[in-house]
């Protein structure tokens, strides 16, 4: 190539043309035949020389390679996984017309599922209220046949949010105080002992096995009463194993 071509106007120039021989392969016939000689690019672009049609496309492909930038693969986002337990209480709090809608935020006094503390650091918890205060509340699954050393990893990073949740909360929305609860599922397994010793560190609010019915009625209560409302059935079952 020549000394002074322009590489950032070349790659254009070959980026378009590359694609109007892909979609009109006739044209290139046209190239191959005509009286200018070399194909020439543009005056100032720089050009490629050719004797075989083979010659063309490989240069072309070659200087694609060489000077288009790479696309950047999206960001593939792990989904969170989505246990039972968080299935149940979100069903129930949907039945009673207290889950936000779409479109309606912390500021709406409805539960926020999935409410971020903080987006930078990635940092949630599985539902969020505020009314006079700001209810913050994990659960913990233990009764799915999921990866042990998983599981025990996903749940250390929710106590370790539910233990910034006062510190992550905006002043505005603080009111008057931040409480944390934590509820577990699978509690008679070695896993689930452990994750309610943890719990009781950091959720200062309480700390509910699912298994007990007098702990769930006792977890439905606080937050009927944070809705003005009264708890109504008992917590769904249905949703993924």
């Amino acid at each position: 190539m020549h000394p002074a071509v322009q590489l950032d106007l070349l790659r254009d120039e070959l980026l378009a043309l590359g694609t109007k021989l892909t979609q009109e392969p006739e044209l290139l016939s046209f190239y191959l035949s005509a009286p200018a000689g070399p194909l020439k690019i543009s005056s100032s672009a720089g050009y490629i020389d050719y004797v075989q049609a083979e010659d063309l496309l490989a240069g072309i492909k070659w200087a694609l390679g060489y000077m288009v930038e790479p696309v950047r693969a999206p960001i593939q986002r792990e989904r969170p996984s989505v246990s039972r337990l968080y299935v149940e209480l979100k069903n129930y709090f949907s039945d009673m017309g207290w889950l936000a809608a779409f479109g309606q935020t912390i500021h709406d006094h409805r539960i926020i599922p999935r409410y971020s503390l903080s987006s930078e650091e990635a940092i949630n918890v599985d539902f969020a209220l505020r009314n006079t205060a700001m209810h913050y509340l994990q659960t913990a699954d233990f009764r799915t046949g999921s990866n042990p050393t998983q599981k025990r990893h996903e749940v250390q990073a929710k106590w370790f949010a539910l233990g910034l949740a006062g510190s992550l909360t905006p002043l505005d929305l603080v009111g008057s105080g931040v409480k944390t609860y934590a509820v577990i599922a699978g509690s008679d397994t070695e896993e689930g002992r452990k994750a309610i010793k943890v719990a009781h560190r950091v959720a200062r609010a309480g700390v509910f096995v699912s298994e007990s019915s007098t702990d769930m009625e006792e977890l439905l209560a606080i937050y009927a009463r944070a809705m003005k409302q009264e708890p109504m059935g008992r917590l769904p079952t249905n949703g993924p194993n």
